[in-house]
């Protein structure tokens, strides 16, 4: 059964930017595996690859990995890794893309298309404009304030993960109109 894993990170504090190392070394034996990477979005997704070897045996109450020696040298064959996200047309709530932005960690995607107005409805409660949200949401209850992004951002990053938030301009205005009719 594993009993231990050691993890060695060369630069653990390297900043989440197009083009970081992802890449790391894997190697787990009967009893227990060692990491290497160069930053710890590398060390992430080993650990990722680790959980999806990992297997929980209920009759002696351990976790083990099948057919050990395993080596794994891995890096990610494109460094921009993308899903689209698109709130703006089918709103979810701050929890629900937390869950969503963890679920993309299993695949190692590491980046997030944040589609957060369009013209059927601009939830962003800006503090400049705000008739935007307050006229062009779904609902009074479909809205984000800039804290909510900033969360969001945050514990994308924390993952791994980064966020692009996109606020349509100029094109794509009618939900601007509803709080704005002078555009």
């Amino acid at each position: 059964s594993l009993k231990s894993c050691q993890v060695t990170v060369a630069n653990g504090s390297a900043k989440l930017v197009l083009g970081a190392d992802e890449s790391y070394t894997l190697d787990v034996s009967a009893t227990g595996c060692k990491i290497t990477a160069k930053t710890q979005f590398g060390a992430y997704h080993a650990m990722e690859t680790l959980s999806q070897l990992v297997v929980f045996n209920f009759d002696t109450d351990t976790y083990f990995v099948k057919d050990t020696p395993w080596s794994i040298t891995d890096s990610p064959r494109f460094e921009h890794r993308e899903v689209l996200l698109d709130t703006s047309r089918h709103f979810q709530p701050i929890a629900s893309l937390k869950n969503i932005i963890t679920s993309f960690t299993y695949a190692k995607i590491n980046t997030v298309h944040w589609h957060i107005v369009d013209e059927q409805s601009f939830p962003y409660g800006s503090p400049t404009y705000p008739k935007l949200a307050k006229m062009g949401a779904y609902s009074n209850f479909e809205r984000f304030t800039q804290q909510d992004v900033k969360d969001v951002v945050e514990y994308a990053r924390q993952r791994g993960v980064r966020v692009v938030v996109e606020i349509d301009t100029p094109g794509h205005a009618a939900s601007w109109c509803k709080g704005h009719p002078e555009i």
